[in-house]
């Protein structure tokens, strides 16, 4: 009964979309194709193979027309092939990207009238856009004919929308990065026949290949790679994907960023070998002084840097002598206090170095103090205290390596002979598995911002950061480390990046889950974006950047206009699969209206003060199964 209410109220709301899809959907039954619509043709259009070009592609007042022939058990294979989760997200694929689980088949193409007699097809998407009844596809025009392209792009891509129920994303969120100069595909909205059968709506997005990279760039002989769940960690070096130019080059470099991102070697002034004494809490009867210099400890537990536990054995190897506290943590308290002291005798050199950094093993949060003053802090409440926890479960992979932490304004806390440096410990639950806490301070000489920029290009960075910001690309780089190319421009030898996949754009927040406390303008699930937010200076420059991106590029009135114009172009080709047949319409056009109207609200009451939210939760390593 609810679903048959369900239907009549929709029925009542949505005549013309309800009796378009009955209809289409009783095409399909008796005669396996749905009702059409006018289309254009070849002859209204006057294209012909010959003159088709990449502007012709790429409309933005109409859809592309696309209808494709082939055999129907060639079809089959095409539909039927997938990917498994637990082999894409596998280990391997942090040494190389894996093959890809989808074949060509050969087809007869003919877009807007024009035909292309032997081509090859193939299925596209990673996890999140596979689809039985309608995949994504790859058009290759040279797969028999060498010398097949267009305007010299020789691929053609045709995204599903399946994650994008306004099927407005792509088509609206490339045209921004684009205009605010963050180079970014062409994309056009397109309605996919196959043998006669209605696939629906598509987006048809430029292929991130040479013609795309000379129209941005005014060259295309860099390297290209594709980036999907991947990152500039450790080891990670061989998961991003060539496309084309000098790999051996592109690698150096991406080896580079990453040594970047570690930071610099120093002089070590508290290291993992230093004597200190802990105590795991059991009241508050010392939480006002326990981190003091003068406090006596003298009845703690003394060991060696780090303290913690683990129930399995990955920390096993920095967890110090006499600082094993599974007995006293596991299943009673999330807390644990642990106190280094260290002597100085110079302090000139501290100075005059470039940073004091802390550098911290960590699972799942710390406070640190030094000499009794807060100087670092992550994943902690804001007053902590003897039986806190962390806010969230870190990530065990990330916590083995060392992270950095700028100290070099609190350098006027040390001082002559004795010094304490106090770390409170947090787990994210008393019954974890395991914990650890394992502290360094060195001076280093490394400038980690002109490290940076000197390989990557700051400007457009900064640029396609807070555009991804701006349109709440949850599936993006800085949200996901997913979706992404990066160019090796020659002529500059630095890394830009370019958006992919952005049919998950124009949403607050990420249907993957998200700590609802972070900031809402901002993504820092890329390490590169994490850690540049954690500068004060960065801050100051992505706000500007993002204030100057609303200003020039954010109309409410005019992108509300355009949703509507988008709606009427798109509606009549919407297949009924994509409405949900009879009763759940799954296109849904409110939704996009809605976030733009909100949009400039949430953005600027974190960029209008003096400083943006703080957001110092480290993000977990890209995923791996099956380790």
């Amino acid at each position: 009964m609810p679903g048959i209410l369900h239907f009549i109220q929709g029925y009542q709301k949505n005549w013309t979309h309800i009796t378009g899809t009955i209809l289409s959907a009783f095409a399909t039954l008796l005669f396996g194709c749905q009702v059409d619509s006018e289309e254009h043709s070849s002859e209204q259009l006057n294209l012909t193979a010959e003159t088709l070009t990449l502007d012709d592609l790429f409309p933005r007042d109409r859809l592309v027309m696309v209808d494709i022939e082939l055999p129907d058990g060639d079809w089959d294979k095409i539909r039927q092939q997938g990917r498994s989760i637990q082999e894409s997200l596998g280990a391997k694929r942090k040494a190389k990207m894996l093959e890809l689980p989808y074949t060509y088949v050969e087809a007869k193409v003919t877009i807007d009238g024009v035909t292309f007699p032997r081509v090859g097809i193939r299925k596209k998407g990673f996890i999140g856009s596979l689809s039985r009844t309608r995949p994504s596809l790859k058009i290759k025009l040279d797969f028999i004919d060498e010398e097949g392209n267009i305007d010299g792009l020789n691929t053609l891509t045709f995204n599903n929308n399946q994650q994008d129920v306004s099927q407005m994303s792509q088509f609206i969120g490339y045209s921004l990065f684009n205009a605010a100069g963050s180079p970014a595909p062409r994309s056009a909205l397109a309605k996919v026949k196959v043998n006669g059968r209605n696939l629906g709506v598509y987006s048809h997005v430029e292929s991130v290949k040479k013609p795309m990279m000379q129209r941005a760039f005014g060259n295309s002989e860099g390297t290209l790679y594709e980036g999907t769940v991947v990152d500039f960690y450790e080891d990670w070096e061989g998961s991003f994907e060539l496309k084309f130019g000098d790999d051996t080059a592109g690698r150096e470099h991406i080896m580079k960023v990453i040594q970047a991102l570690n930071g610099g070697e120093g002089d070590v002034i508290l290291g993992e070998g230093a004597v200190g004494r802990a105590w795991v809490p059991t009241s508050e009867r010392h939480d006002r002084e326990w981190f003091k210099t003068d406090f006596d400890d003298s009845q703690w537990q003394m060991g060696q840097n780090g303290a913690g536990y683990d129930r399995d054995e990955s920390f096993k190897p920095y967890i110090g002598d006499g600082f094993d506290f599974e007995h006293q943590l596991h299943g009673k308290t999330a807390s644990v206090y642990v106190r280094f002291p260290f002597e100085l005798v110079n302090l000139d050199a501290i100075h005059s170095a470039e940073k004091l950094l802390l550098r911290m093993r960590c699972d799942d949060g710390f406070v640190a103090y030094l000499n009794g003053f807060e100087v670092a802090r992550s994943n902690a409440p804001s007053q902590p205290n003897w039986s806190s926890r962390a806010k969230k479960s870190g990530d065990d992979r990330q916590s083995m390596k060392f992270a950095p932490y700028d100290l070099s304004d609190h350098r006027d806390r040390l001082k002559y002979g004795r010094n304490v440096l106090a770390i409170h410990g947090l787990n994210h639950s008393k019954d974890s598995s395991d914990l650890l806490v394992m502290a360094e301070l060195q001076t280093s000489d490394f400038k980690f911002e002109e490290e940076i920029w000197n390989l990557i290009d700051e400007e457009s960075f900064y640029t396609f950061w807070a555009m991804e910001g701006l349109l709440s690309f949850w599936d993006g780089y800085s949200g996901n480390h997913n979706n992404f190319f990066i160019y090796l421009n020659p002529e500059t030898n630095k890394l830009h990046f370019l958006p992919w996949g952005a049919d998950a754009m124009f949403e607050k927040y990420s249907p993957l889950g998200v700590d609802r406390r972070s900031p809402r303008s901002v993504r820092t699930i890329g390490i590169l974006a994490y850690k540049l937010y954690q500068i004060p200076e960065v801050r100051k420059k992505y706000a500007a950047r993002m204030k100057q991106l609303l200003n020039e590029h954010w109309d409410e009135d005019k992108l509300l206009a355009e949703t509507l114009r988008i709606e009427k172009m798109v509606d009549p080709h919407v297949s009924g699969s994509q409405r949900g047949w009879f009763f759940d319409r799954k296109v849904d056009y409110e939704s996009i209206r809605e976030f733009i109207s909100k949009r400039r609200a949430d953005i600027e009451r974190e960029i209008s003060g003096e400083d943006m939210p703080i957001w110092d939760t480290p993000p977990k390593l890209p995923t791996i199964l099956g380790r």
